[in-house]
């Protein structure tokens, strides 16, 4: 992997700029070639001053300097997650006992955390292995999330309902909001922190209707509403549709409610093959419970 300096001087000339535009101000003209014949390092408060100059991330500069290719923990991340969506889950297994005792720490995490969704996925007790205990413990101890340990907060909805009981997930809640709102500023979402909130209350919301927690279900519409759509992309919207269709099927208009689904659904259909089947599962099984909700009232 090239120096990141080299990287930046590539940017650099692909944009036009010169060292002055870029480096002026911050270090000398002479550390500033040193720094982008990969001679130099730069301190961090410098580098992102480099990056402000030329319009670029930290993350888009890693992103270059890889060759224009993902960290091996977003790779590992997103054949994960791919695997789950399909609910591809002998694959999602394999890849877990492959990668469980791997010697780097990203493919451990992963491994971790999907050994925690397949634990929690469809199962209201779940029992925790040595492993898997360390990153529950992590998460639950932390007191301030990274964006990325934001992510993983999902699996430890059904995991604290189990072992601490559905009173618990209040103050989860409280801490996952809290956390949120750290990413959230006045000029808006840069980090999609909203979308990570809407899975959060819909995993909840799928949580207390597996437990037929119906009052703390019904009161999820609140959250759901709070998420304004127009703080969503095109994919957040659909979901925040789909859970809103769903709680109108037990607890408001019906009909308007699959209304809503069918029309989400309908969207969904026009892709082949199918991409997301985790979609149509909660439908299925969360359109019976609710008719069988109705019928007992």
């Amino acid at each position: 992997m090239e120096k990141l300096g080299v990287t930046v001087h590539q940017i650099r000339l692909a944009k036009g700029l010169t060292q002055q535009e870029v480096y002026g101000g911050i270090v000398s003209r002479s550390f500033a070639n040193r720094f982008e014949h990969g001679q130099n390092d730069i301190g961090a408060s410098k580098l992102f001053m480099v990056l402000d100059n030329l319009g670029v991330s930290a993350d888009e500069l890693r992103f270059i300097q890889r060759g224009y290719q993902p960290t091996e923990l977003d790779q590992a991340l997103a054949q994960t997650r791919a695997y789950y969506e399909q609910l591809n889950f002998p694959a999602l297994a394999t890849w877990v006992r492959e990668h469980r005792n791997s010697p780097t720490a990203h493919e451990q995490l992963v491994a971790s955390y999907n050994n925690l969704l397949l634990r929690a996925y469809d199962h209201k007790h779940v029992q925790l292995t040595p492993t898997t205990q360390v990153v529950y413990d992590h998460l639950l101890n932390t007191e301030t999330w990274t964006l990325q340990e934001l992510k993983l907060i999902d699996a430890l909805v059904p995991l604290i309902a189990s072992k601490e009981g559905l009173a618990a997930l209040s103050q989860l809640t409280a801490k996952v909001e809290k956390n949120c709102r750290h990413y959230l500023t006045r000029w808006g979402d840069p980090w999609r922190t909203y979308e990570i909130l809407l899975d959060y209350y819909g995993t909840l919301f799928q949580v207390d209707l597996n437990y037929q927690n119906f009052a703390a279900a019904k009161r999820i519409k609140v959250k759901l509403d709070y998420v304004a759509p127009a703080s969503l992309t095109w994919d957040g919207r659909l979901v925040r549709q789909i859970w809103l269709g769903i709680w109108a099927l037990f607890f408001g208009d019906a009909a308007a409610g699959q209304a809503t689904i069918d029309e989400v659904l309908a969207l969904e259909r026009r892709y082949r093959p199918t991409i997301d089947n985790t979609l149509y599962q909660i439908v299925a099984v969360r359109t019976k419970q609710a008719r069988a909700y109705r019928q007992k009232r």
